[in-house]
């Protein structure tokens, strides 16, 4: 057996290897380029007897070119031509030498003329015939080739040229109106008035009100939709250098709470749409990715950001309720690019990334001789160590007790002690680096009006600010169209990624270590740390440590391969009926392991009791340890898979100008299963061929304190160590949409849907859950009034919508849960624990919504849209049970959540110019969240934490918390008092609200959010920039005496470094007058007493730390990003063969205003800090 083969047994199968999946999209990628030899560039027919206008007609037919042609022109006699899968050009040089005809392709458009014809692009001087000439540009001035030009009425027509200039001579006409026309531009009539010369300018055909959205399993017009929906400028994602497709989008659509992850690569982020509706399950939207739903935990970020081609943020009921139970939580919709029905087209784009390292001037913390002073005073104050001072070289306690007891002398005691006064160990320069990452991505695209296809392909490496994280990610993306009739299309979608994250072991955080440890420590000394490790012997009570020894035998590695597959048939059986069958299937399979050697702290501490390599085989210490060899290997595996199919019947129907009506119904079918292996091994080792090794069996292991029993460590692998989970849920959904439209003006709507899941059990009246709405819209601004006197007022549209949705909890359930367990010790049967009694009253979980708004655009420049909802769940919630029921606690509906809330959205374009323009671009939103009645036992630590998890208290919001009154300092000793938590012992009473003692300090979560954004460009250069805005949250600070030990009485470990905030704390009378931090806990200790509701009170230091002089606002505002980009002219692109290219330089988390106190932690992760970093991206297409 080989090593590598040693290795896979000691894991679960993977399923599908990353390998295998991904070289299966590098050949399918492969495929697709290939298939533009396939384009319909040539034809087959055989005419024996023809014209000229039929054999233009069927080259037509068989492909996607357009012709131009004046058919006055062309002489009219028959004639026999033949064509065997032959090139269009071929054909036409035919015809010729045969007719004596010319031609110019551009753009699919081929323009036909009789030789000795005056060139249509050339000036002319026939006599009494009218030469139109003239130019087309865009919007910035810019020369337009290849727009078709076609006097109104005829078939006379061309097109401009490279730079935009076209020549026609119309023929028989008085009045002349000239058509000009171009994919992706606003389509134009323009009179003929004797002009010597005319300049079209073109204008981007993004007409909002008219744009067509895939909304819900349906499309449908933007001005038909009465729901709250905001949609993404996908510029956005395009100049954005993030690494990930979460901090694109943060901050940029209104009612989107994004929480980033630790900032680690890798990390997943937490999504919230208008506050939590939900105690029990997952509060995070649904994210639909082509027409098919995801699994609830899917990671946004697995999407390669390069492949979006929209994304609408769908809030409302109205909006949402087609989506049924799983979209009580909001949806997020992603369509991905298409293909194209063009010539092939190649695009790269790249980009580059650094952040800066960290460093101490971002922190709080002493240096090396302020901590070494600091123990000083502290020894000299009196304050108690939680243990007597390891004798340790490399501490200052440890040189002080050895000076103390004789073990060095006077002068080498001053040596030891001026050296660590100055050493100053930089751990940042020592643990981290500077981030770096670099994306790239390939896309192809091309086919014909019957076949096409896009591909694309994306690999990203990130290297985290921790020296031994990084992450890897590639993503692949197959899309295949086929029409093989007109009103058939089949759309087939692949996707598919590869990650791997490298990473930490759970006792090894880097960015931790640096910031909390002691910098009078050399970094290559070994110093003392407790011997743990149960079951020693009594001679060896230390164990040396060392943090990079320690990061560099252990580790963690995740890998996840993720797969998904959509087959879209859209078959239009009327001009107003289309049957459509969606199917889709996603498969993630991931592995996740970490492990401990032989030569980490953690294994000897744990399992040894001696440092590695340090003990003979015969001695004591040896035939104490339980695992004398080998270390510990974690793996969990894990397989997700789910399949979705709809059918949907759609009806749009236009009876006349004045009355349009859209239907659907539908049916869907989804499934999803969770498969997951949990496992430990022990004896891991790694360098030796990825073996294990056994430990000491438990009756040979010979120790005087605590001797194993039974299995010993093994024990451990049949109580928690190995476990596995299989869950599957179904559902099975009906629904129906219906709009009708009167006047493009008055539009009501209506959405109902059942749902029926197993997961409420046999009974027939839980499985089923009908969640429905209603909407209505009023667009004033066609009516005619708002025409004939308010042209500046271009849109002005009010909606209205109410809906019932529901949720089903995968996690609960009505009936009687029986958790089989192992064998009973001495009864020797097995046995089976009650893990929850039946509630035949639990059901779905309801929100009821209401949504308003009103959208406003002025002078066509000028757009705002302002929303106002209200939201009441009726949540499950944990409730206490008697004692006589034999189980704690127990879910019930009744936990009533309200929200409510306003957002706001502005966009403005205040300067337009050719060479120039400014757009800005603003979001906000205001969202008031609070519980309703509970009924829940509550204790003073609830009120402490607080949290999402519960409803703690009526009118409050879900994730709001409480303090202690803080009073000031006692001006004899510094210690903290506080407000209302003294009271006589008769006073006191279980009764008693615990917020009657405690101050309500706020909430966890931003009340608001918002957004701003500044777009400026000057002829090819443009610059932009965003900004962040979080308000209303609060945090409680780190305590600078979080370290000390026994409840905050006691010293810390000589090893940790001190918050430069006791620098400040009181020291002597007066002090209290200027400072809030307590003294050195010097004090007596109370013991025992209670607070007003005989809940145990906690030390003084402990209080002060969960008291309200510890409160700070989590609000900030955050320049998130900087870019500056450039835009090549079209002429020198065809100069290098090239359709574009672009490149943008970025600066992102340029700074953060926030409260000073968080002393230069980040307030969006705490605890950590989101570097600053620099990017350089380039795109090019062919």
């Amino acid at each position: 057996m080989t090593k590598k083969q040693e290795r896979n047994n000691l894991r679960p199968g993977r399923g599908i290897s990353g390998r295998t999946m991904f070289s299966t999209v590098l050949l399918l990628f492969g495929i697709v380029i290939n298939l533009n030899a396939q384009e319909r560039t040539k034809v087959s027919f055989k005419f024996q007897k023809t014209t000229f206008e039929q054999v233009i007609q069927e080259i037509q037919k068989q492909t996607d070119y357009d012709f131009i042609y004046n058919s006055k022109a062309f002489p009219q006699k028959s004639f026999a031509i033949e064509a065997q899968n032959r090139e269009v050009k071929s054909i036409l040089d035919e015809l010729s030498r045969d007719l004596g005809l010319e031609y110019t392709i551009m753009n699919k458009v081929i323009t036909l003329r009789m030789k000795n014809t005056p060139s249509s692009s050339a000036p002319q001087s026939d006599q009494g015939l009218r030469i139109i000439k003239g130019k087309v540009v865009d919007e910035k001035g810019e020369p337009l080739p290849g727009v078709s030009v076609v006097v109104k009425n005829t078939v006379q027509g061309t097109a401009s040229d490279v730079n935009g200039n076209f020549t026609i001579k119309p023929e028989g006409q008085e009045k002349i109106i000239l058509q000009f026309s171009m994919i992706g531009m606003q389509r134009q009539e323009v009179e003929y008035k004797g002009e010597q010369e005319l300049k079209i300018v073109m204008r981007e055909n993004n007409e909002t009100l008219n744009e067509v959205m895939v909304i819900g399993y349906g499309s449908t017009t933007r001005k038909d939709m009465t729901g709250s929906i905001s949609s993404l400028d996908t510029k956005i994602i395009e100049s954005s250098a993030a690494p990930n497709l979460a901090q694109m989008i943060q901050g940029q659509i209104p009612g989107l709470n994004i929480m980033l992850g630790d900032g680690s690569p890798g990390s997943p982020s937490r999504l919230e749409i208008r506050g939590a509706s939900t105690l029990s399950s997952n509060s995070g939207p649904l994210i639909v990715v082509d027409d098919v739903p995801m699994s609830p935990d899917y990671d946004i970020n697995m999407i390669n950001s390069a492949d979006i081609k929209s994304l609408n943020v769908l809030k409302g009921a109205s909006a949402t309720a087609i989506y049924g139970s799983k979209a009580s939580n909001g949806v997020i919709e992603i369509t991905t690019k298409k293909n194209t029905t063009d010539r092939l087209t190649v695009n790269y784009s790249a980009n580059f990334n650094i952040g800066q390292r960290p460093n101490y001037g971002m922190f709080n913390f002493m240096n090396s001789q302020e901590r070494v002073r600091f123990s000083q005073e502290a020894f000299d104050a009196g304050v108690n160590y939680i243990e007597t001072p390891y004798k340790d070289l490399n501490t200052y306690e440890g040189i002080l007790r050895m000076l103390q007891e004789h073990d060095i002398s006077d002068i080498e005691y001053r040596k030891l002690y001026n050296d660590m006064e100055t050493r100053n160990t930089d751990w940042f320069k020592r643990l981290t680096r500077r981030s770096f990452s670099h994306t790239h991505n390939v896309s192809v695209s091309g086919g014909t009006n019957k076949f096409s296809y896009s591909a694309s392909i994306g690999y990203n490496n990130s290297e985290g600010q921790e020296i031994g994280n990084d992450n890897e990610r590639m993503t692949g993306r197959i899309a295949l169209m086929l029409r093989p009739i007109e009103k058939l299309t089949i759309n087939l979608t692949l996707n598919g990624s590869v990650s791997t994250t490298n990473g930490f072991f759970n006792e090894v955080n880097p960015m931790s270590y640096a910031t909390n440890t002691n910098r009078i420590i050399d970094p290559d000394a070994y110093y003392m740390q407790r011997n743990g490790y149960n079951s020693k012997t009594g001679k060896i009570q230390t164990l040396s440590y060392n943090f990079i020894n320690e990061r560099d035998n252990s580790g963690s590695k995740a890998r996840s391969n993720f797969m998904s597959a959509s087959l879209d048939v859209n078959w239009r059986i009327l001009d107003w009926v289309t049957y459509q069958f969606t199917g889709g299937y996603s498969n993630n399979n991931s592995t996740n392991e970490s492990w401990a050697t032989e030569r980490t702290y953690y294994i000897a501490n744990e399992y040894r009791g001696y440092d590695f390599n340090s003990v003979t085989p015969t001695s004591a210490e040896f035939k104490a340890a339980q695992l004398p060899f080998g270390g510990i290997l974690y793996t969990n595996d894990n397989n997700q898979y789910s399949y979705n199919i709809q059918n949907k019947l759609q009806f749009s129907k236009a009876f006349n100008p004045d009355n349009r009506l859209n239907a659907l119904l539908g049916m869907e079918l989804r499934s999803s299963t969770a498969k997951g292996t949990a496992n430990k091994v022990w004896g891991y080792v790694p360098d030796r061929g990825e073996r294990i090794v056994a430990p000491t069996i438990p009756s040979e292991v010979i120790t005087p304190n605590n001797p194993p029993t039974g299995w010993g460590i093994l024990g451990d692998i049949y109580s928690r160590g190995w476990q596995r989970t299989d869950n599957t849920n179904n559902f099975l959904s009906f629904f129906a949409t219906f709009a009708y439209s009167f006047k493009n003006r008055y539009v009501v709507n209506a959405n109902v849907r059942n749902d029926a899941s197993n997961v409420f059990g046999q009974d027939i009246n839980h499985r089923i859950d009908p969640t429905y709405s209603f909407g209505l819209s009023w667009r004033a601004s066609e009516e005619a009034f708002f025409q004939k006197h308010l042209k500046w007022i271009t849109t002005l549209n009010f909606r209205g919508t109410f809906g019932i949705q529901g949720n089903a909890l995968t996690r609960e359930s009505p009936e009687l849960i029986l958790s089989q367990q192992g064998v009973q010790p001495g009864y020797n049967r097995y046995f089976s624990t009650i893990g929850q009694i039946p509630n035949p009253y639990l059901s779905w979980e309801r929100t009821r919504n209401w949504n308003f708004g009103v959208d406003l655009e002025l002078f066509r420049m000028f757009y705002m849209n302002l929303e106002y909802y209200t939201r009441r769940s009726n949540a499950v919630i944990t409730v206490d049970l008697p004692f006589e029921y034999g189980i704690d606690d127990m879910k019930r509906n009744g936990g009533i959540i309200y929200n409510r809330g306003i957002e706001y959205t502005l966009s403005f374009t205040p300067i337009q110019k050719r060479d120039f323009s400014l757009n800005i671009n603003l979001n906000a939103s205001k969202n008031w969240n609070k519980g309703g009645e509970t009924k829940i036992d509550r204790n003073t630590a609830m009120y402490l934490r607080g949290g999402s998890t519960q409803i703690l208290k009526e009118g409050y919001p879900l994730s709001a918390f409480w303090s202690y009154s803080f009073a000031g300092l006692d001006g004899s000793n510094g210690k903290p008092m506080f407000n209302y938590v003294e009271v006589p012992d008769e006073e006191k009473s279980k009764s008693i609200d615990p917020t009657t003692y405690l101050v309500y300090s706020g909430e966890t979560e931003p009340y608001f959010t918002g957004g701003l954004g500044f777009s400026f460009r000057y002829k090819s250069l443009s610059l932009n920039t965003s900004f962040s805005l979080l308000l209303g949250s609060k945090k409680r600070l780190p305590s600078p005496y979080s370290d000390f030990q026994g409840s905050g009485s006691m010293m810390p470990d000589p090893t940790k470094n001190v918050n430069r905030d006791l620098l400040n704390r009181w020291q002597k009378p007066g002090d209290e007058v200027y400072t809030n931090i307590p003294g050195l806990p010097t004090w007596p200790i109370e013991i025992g007493w209670t607070l007003p509701n005989t809940d145990s009170a906690e030390s003084a230091i402990e209080m002060w730390e969960k008291s309200d002089a510890m409160v700070v606002s989590g609000s900030f505002l955050r320049c998130r990003n900087i870019g500056l980009s450039w835009q090549m002219k079209k002429e020198w692109c065809d100069k290098i063969h090239a359709k574009n290219l672009a490149i943008n330089f970025n600066m992102d988390n340029i700074f953060v205003i926030a409260s000073k106190r968080f002393n230069g932690f980040d307030p969006e992760l705490e605890n950590s800090i989101m570097p600053r970093s620099f990017s350089l991206g380039l795109n090019i297409g062919f």
